[in-house]
């Protein structure tokens, strides 16, 4: 009878652990299951990067994962500077279940393009600015940013440690 109780208490445990991982709601990761980043080389210095959301990430999280991904490909690059541009973020409506609310999907997608000029330091941006911009404004434009500075915000923003970078 004891050793039944403590083989229930360890399933009991396990599985409340493996239900509060699955609610991480900090999903900077690959493309998988609950969403994340994918990146497609399109020519030499160019890059589309799209950080797919799930029903826990907002339209501004999604545009920060990109940008951070984005971030990171520059810094790997050698990229003093990098430029987003066509930025796109879409939000998909997707009804599950009958009985449950309608879940929010956000996309959000850009080209970068990967610089070391000097003369982009004169019209450098914040990431902050960036998310802004295409967020609240819902328009797009060339943005030049620091990819160092861009990843430093977003890892203290979001709390991520660099195994997640």
């Amino acid at each position: 009878m004891i050793r039944l109780f403590h083989c229930l208490t360890l399933g009991l445990v396990i599985h409340s652990s493996l239900l509060l991982t699955g609610c991480n709601t900090v999903s900077y990761q690959p493309d998988g299951l609950r969403g994340g980043y994918s990146d497609k080389v399109l020519a030499n210095g160019e890059y589309r990067v799209t950080y797919q959301g799930n029903g826990d990430i907002s339209s501004t999280q999604a545009l920060d994962f990109a940008m951070l991904r984005a971030s990171v490909i520059a810094m790997n690059n050698q990229a003093e500077f990098a430029i987003a541009n066509e930025i796109l973020l879409t939000i998909e409506t997707v009804k599950i279940d009958l009985n449950l609310p309608y879940i929010y999907k956000p996309t959000a997608r850009l080209t970068l393009s990967l610089k070391n000029d000097e003369d982009l330091a004169a019209v450098l941006v914040s990431c902050d600015f960036i998310a802004y911009y295409v967020t609240i404004k819902n328009q797009s434009s060339d943005f030049a940013f620091k990819p160092s500075e861009c990843i430093s915000r977003l890892k203290t923003k979001y709390k991520l440690s660099d195994k997640y970078i």
